[in-house]
C-alpha cells in the first residue's frame, strides 16, 4: 500500500472514530438504579363521560422499568386493573396496558411524560366486554426517598384526553366520546422495589 493509501485509510478511520465518538456523547441515556419489576397499588379512579361516571375504588398495577436506555424517550410497559367499579348499578371493572414513557427529567427525582393506555371495561359477574377507552394522558414518575420510607410514585393528571367507545358487539353503558380523568396516584408498593430513573445529560 503507498504512503498516500495509508493516509488515507487513516485520515478516515479517524474520521469515524471522531463522529462515533461525538454521537455517543451527544447522546441522551436514562438510567435505573432501583427495582427493574414494579407493583403498584392506589385508590381508584373516577371516570366521566358527559352526565354520566364510572367509579373505581382500588388500583393495581405492574410494570418493567429497564436498567438502562439510550435515546431521548424511556418507555416502561405495564398493565393496570382499576376494579371494583360501579357504572349504572352493575360491578365492573378496568383492565388496562399501557407504555409510560419519559420524556423530560428534573432533578433530583421527577419523570415526566406521557401514558399511553389502551383499555376494556368488563361486567364482573361474567367477563362481557361493554366499553373500550384509550389514547394517552400526561403524568409523572417521582423517584423513592428511602430516608423517609417513602416509595416511587406514579401520578397521571387530570384530563380530557381519553376516548371512550363500544366494545365490540356491546353497548357502553358510559356513553361514548371524549372522557374525563380524575388525577389519581399509584404509589410502588416498597421502597425497595421502586425504580430509580435519572436521565443523563
Amino acid at each position: 500500500m503507498s504512503r498516500i493509501a495509508r493516509i488515507v485509510v487513516l485520515v478516515t478511520a479517524l474520521t469515524s472514530l471522531f463522529a462515533v465518538m461525538s454521537s455517543t456523547a451527544g447522546a441522551v441515556t436514562w438510567t435505573n438504579t432501583g427495582s427493574t419489576i414494579v407493583h403498584a397499588t392506589g385508590i381508584g379512579i373516577v371516570l366521566n363521560v358527559g352526565a354520566n361516571k364510572i367509579s373505581c375504588t382500588g388500583t393495581t398495577a405492574s410494570a418493567t422499568a429497564p436498567a438502562s436506555f439510550v435515546g431521548a424517550v424511556y418507555s416502561v410497559p405495564g398493565t393496570v386493573t382499576f376494579s371494583p367499579c360501579t357504572l349504572a348499578g352493575q360491578n365492573t371493572y378496568i383492565h388496562c396496558g399501557f407504555t409510560l414513557t419519559g420524556t423530560a427529567f428534573t432533578e433530583p427525582s421527577i419523570t415526566t411524560g406521557v401514558a399511553d393506555v389502551t383499555c376494556v371495561q368488563r361486567l364482573t359477574a361474567n367477563n362481557t366486554a361493554l366499553c373500550h377507552i384509550e389514547r394517552s394522558t400526561v403524568g409523572h414518575y417521582i423517584n423513592p426517598t428511602p430516608a423517609t420510607s417513602t416509595p416511587g410514585k406514579i401520578t397521571l393528571t387530570t384530563s380530557s384526553s381519553l376516548v371512550v367507545t363500544h366494545s365490540s358487539g356491546t353497548s357502553c353503558l358510559l356513553g361514548t366520546g371524549v372522557a374525563h380523568l380524575s388525577e389519581q396516584t399509584i404509589t410502588v408498593t416498597t421502597v425497595a422495589g421502586s425504580p430509580i430513573i435519572t436521565r443523563h445529560p
